[in-house]
């Protein structure tokens, strides 16, 4: 591919897109503030920069994918030293709907354009190929970036003016957490009736009731190993769910189920099992009714 891609924020997400686009031939150089994010992607030929700015020079497309609106504030910082008009920035991350914008506005004051292009997807489903992306500004734009898009999503959708992208992203996380904590108690009350967590699996996953939630998060609770996708799960979930919840209340939207499920999170998290998978509600909740399977380690 004749078009370089930037990837700035190489952890979890970041780091899979970086590879997955390398995959599918085109130049990629990235960033990351910790060096062993960079250095991991040797292997497959991502160019390593020395900051954002440097990230900013050498791409034709910049790709973000950072944990805080602050990250983003930098990165905007670096890239508007940078005199690039028409350069686009795809901005992947969960943040508010007015850090989006804010950071949109800087952008296209200096004539450069920022997509607000949330994913939905675990990190192990992005891997895996099985990511869907949500994309919205300036529709010309979007199509430029269709074939970087499809290098490592599954699907795309255009939804409209800047913001839309975060508001569908919000809608994604909502179903994600409330089936997740759904998957979780199903599979503690067919253990409580005396059933298998692996046929639990097994038959469910093939049932009207079924998830992507289910399918996925669910074999980890049959399995009781929820290793994969641990470290930062949890810290990514308490920053959703809060700008899940200050949305609904600013929308004046009721989300009781949201709500609820949202205490069995904390539950899990009280009980000292943030450093697994967000699937380790699971065990939060067997150990509230008294099973006790030992945790894969």
């Amino acid at each position: 591919m004749a078009v370089t891609v930037g990837v700035i924020g190489l952890g979890p997400m970041g780091g899979n897109i970086a590879r997955m686009l390398r995959e599918k031939q085109f130049k990629v150089v990235g960033y990351d503030k910790k060096p062993e994010c960079i250095t991991e992607l040797d292997d497959v030929g991502v160019e390593a920069m020395a900051d954002s700015t440097a990230v900013a020079e050498a791409a034709d497309v910049i790709i973000v994918s950072l944990p805080y609106p602050e990250s983003l504030v930098d990165v905007v910082d670096h890239v508007l030293k940078v005199d690039k008009p028409g350069q686009i920035l795809i901005e992947c991350s969960t943040l508010t709907v007015e850090d989006k914008l804010a950071s949109h506005a800087r952008l296209k004051d200096a004539g450069k354009i920022m997509l607000d292009a949330p994913i939905s997807a675990t990190p192990a489903m992005l891997a895996k190929g099985m990511a869907s992306i949500h994309i919205s500004g300036e529709e010309d734009a979007y199509k430029e970036c269709l074939a970087v898009f499809e290098g490592f999503t599954a699907s795309n959708f255009y939804v409209g003016e800047v913001g839309n992208g975060s508001r569908m992203k919000f809608l994604a996380n909502y179903l994600v957490h409330v089936h997740v904590a759904a998957a979780a108690e199903a599979m503690v009350l067919g253990q409580k009736a005396g059933l298998s967590p692996e046929l639990i699996h097994s038959v469910l996953k093939e049932s009207a009731g079924t998830s992507k939630m289910f399918e996925i998060r669910g074999a980890m609770m049959a399995s009781s190993d929820y290793r994969e996708g641990g470290g930062t799960m949890f810290a990514v979930y308490e920053k959703d769910a809060r700008i899940i919840t200050e949305f609904a209340a600013q929308v004046k939207a009721p989300i009781d189920l949201y709500v609820s499920s949202r205490q069995k999170f904390n539950s899990a998290i009280a009980l000292g099992l943030g450093a697994y998978d967000t699937s380790a509600v699971c065990k939060a909740i067997e150990t509230a009714v008294g099973i006790d399977r030992k945790i894969v380690e």
